[in-house]
């Protein structure tokens, strides 16, 4: 986009709030990952974002609200930079290996992110109302896992009902990461290979 037309979509009240709203986001994220959900005040994610408390309320009717946006946010963040198989080639175990080579890939920015994702588990165990958006929110959440997953196999390839994969894998990959992130040594890469690899055992039995 040319210098002119970045400074005509500025002057534009829709972009100047879809700007504002998206760094309040951004503020909110890096505030809550260095000082926890309950200590990040609004006052300080509105000076980080470079805009007055007010902007915060033009934008969200609440610190929850602007929780949730958090959240959802970095969901698709996270979505879009996994790097999930996306052909059926190859034996299960092959393509059991790449999704564990993604989980590996992905986990320098995972161990950052562990104490955010900490304290967005925390948050929400301990606030009914935040609990009750975000299970309303996993419908799609698993909607959208399993569209990517039948991309690189088929239900009758795994050793469960594909929902209940998608289920195992949200508790999964994420408990892996926390376990890498305080004792690697119990969560290395050949361990955390061997661990998907597993998922295909079932053929070689049969």
């Amino acid at each position: 986009m040319s210098t002119s037309r970045l400074r005509a979509a500025a002057k534009s009240p829709g972009t100047r709030r879809e700007l504002t709203r998206e760094r309040l986001i951004s503020a909110a994220r890096e505030a809550i990952g260095e000082k926890g959900f309950h200590r990040a005040t609004l006052d300080e994610i509105a000076a980080r974002a470079g805009v007055t408390k007010g902007a915060v309320y033009d934008n969200f009717s609440s610190k929850d609200e602007l929780f949730l946006a958090v959240v959802a946010a970095w969901t698709a963040q996270r979505s879009q930079r996994f790097s999930w198989p996306t052909v059926r080639k190859g034996s299960l175990k092959d393509r059991m290996r790449q999704l564990a080579d993604a989980v590996l890939a992905d986990a320098a920015e995972a161990r950052l992110e562990a104490p955010m994702r900490a304290e967005f588990l925390l948050y929400t165990l301990t606030h009914e109302g935040i609990r009750r958006s975000i299970a309303k929110a996993g419908a799609q959440r698993f909607a959208a896992l399993r569209e990517r997953i039948v991309q690189f196999v088929a239900e009758d390839e795994l050793p469960m009902p594909l929902d209940a994969f998608i289920l195992m894998l949200e508790a999964l990959i994420p408990g892996l990461m926390f376990i890498r992130a305080q004792a690697p040594e119990l969560a290395g890469d050949a361990a955390i290979h061997a661990i998907f690899e597993s998922f295909s055992a079932h053929q070689t039995r049969e």
